[in-house]
This record gives C-alpha cells, sequence and structure tokens, in this order.
C-alpha cells in the first residue's frame, strides 16, 4: 500500500481509528490476492502452484471476513479509498 494512501486516510476526519485499520486492512488483503495470483503465474512445480492457490484462498478468507466486519460495524468505505489502495497492481 503506498504512502499516499494513507496519508490521505490518516487525514480523512470522517472515519474513527479502528474504521481506518479496517479499511486499511481490506486494501492490503485486496493485495495480498493479487500477489497470489501474480505468483500463481509464476510457479512451475506443482507443488508451488499448490501453495499459490492456498495463498489466494486464504487471502480471499481474510477478505471477505475484514468486509464483513465492515458490514457488522456500518463502514461506508468511500470509492476512491479502493482504487487508490489498489493501484500497486
Amino acid at each position: 500500500m503506498n504512502n499516499k494512501f494513507r496519508l490521505q486516510l490518516k487525514k480523512d476526519k470522517s472515519y474513527t481509528k479502528e474504521e481506518k485499520k479496517i479499511i486499511t486492512s481490506i486494501i492490503e488483503s485486496m493485495e495480498e490476492i493479487e500477489r497470489a495470483r501474480c505468483y500463481f503465474e509464476m510457479a512451475k512445480d506443482p507443488r508451488l502452484v499448490d501453495y499459490a492457490i492456498y495463498m489466494e484462498e486464504a487471502a480471499k478468507a481474510k477478505y471477505m471476513y475484514l468486509l464483513n466486519e465492515a458490514k457488522n460495524k456500518k463502514i461506508k468505505i468511500q470509492y476512491k479509498y479502493m482504487l487508490e489502495g489498489f493501484d500497486a497492481v
């Protein structure tokens, strides 16, 4: 996650500290999913392919958990954070 994103979110007064932590974690988990997919594309050994699949499934589970946490806490994530947080891919 880039520093510009972190600074922008840190200055945003519309979120509490806990909400900012959840939003940051959601963006990081999206990046984890993308890294796992890239790893899968590069893996040649069948064991590494299995590992890449495991990594992606774990990242997806974490992402879904965090989305549910955000929903349960009624956190409305601004679309700009989702786009800016995902620019590392």
